[in-house]
C-alpha cells in the first residue's frame, strides 16, 4: 500500500484558529449591536389643559414643556364595544415650547378608555414612546 505524506494539524494551531474566529464573530456582533439605539424618551412631557371628549370628538389641548421635540402625537382608544384603534392626532408635531388644540373625530362611550402616547425622532425616523404621556379611563366629557 501506499504511504500518505500528509500530517494533521497540531492541536495548539487548532485551538489558535479557533479563538480567532470567535473573536472575529463576537466582534461582528458587538458591532452590530451597537447599531441598535435605545428608544430615549425621558425628555418627553406634556402640560394638557384639555383631554376630553364632547360632540363625537376626542379634544385635545397640549403644550410641550419638555427636552424633546415631538414628532407626532397619537390615540390609543380602547372601547370594550368596538375593539382597539390607534390614531395619529393631525398635525401634531410639537418643538419645544409649542402648543396645539386639536380635534379628532371619534364615538366615545363611558367605557372608553383613551391613552395618548408621543413619537420621538429616533435616527430621521418617529418612533412611539412605551408609556403613555395621559391616560384616561374613562374619558370625560368637556
Amino acid at each position: 500500500m501506499r504511504a500518505l505524506n500528509r500530517r494533521a494539524m497540531s492541536p495548539l494551531i487548532a485551538t489558535v484558529l479557533l479563538m480567532a474566529f470567535a473573536v472575529a464573530l463576537g466582534g461582528m456582533i458587538m458591532n452590530w449591536q451597537g447599531d441598535l439605539q435605545l428608544l430615549d424618551c425621558s425628555g418627553v412631557q406634556l402640560e394638557i389643559a384639555k383631554f376630553c371628549y364632547g360632540e363625537q370628538m376626542i379634544k385635545i389641548d397640549v403644550r410641550n414643556t419638555g427636552e424633546e421635540n415631538i414628532a407626532a402625537l397619537l390615540l390609543r382608544i380602547d372601547n370594550p364595544e368596538a375593539g382597539e384603534f390607534e390614531i395619529t392626532v393631525p398635525n401634531s408635531r410639537l418643538t419645544k415650547g409649542s402648543n396645539i388644540d386639536s380635534r379628532v373625530p371619534f364615538l366615545v362611550n363611558q367605557e372608553t378608555q383613551v391613552d395618548l402616547f408621543a413619537s420621538v425622532d429616533n435616527a430621521g425616523e418617529a418612533a412611539m414612546c412605551d408609556e403613555p404621556v395621559a391616560s384616561k379611563k374613562p374619558l370625560p366629557k368637556c
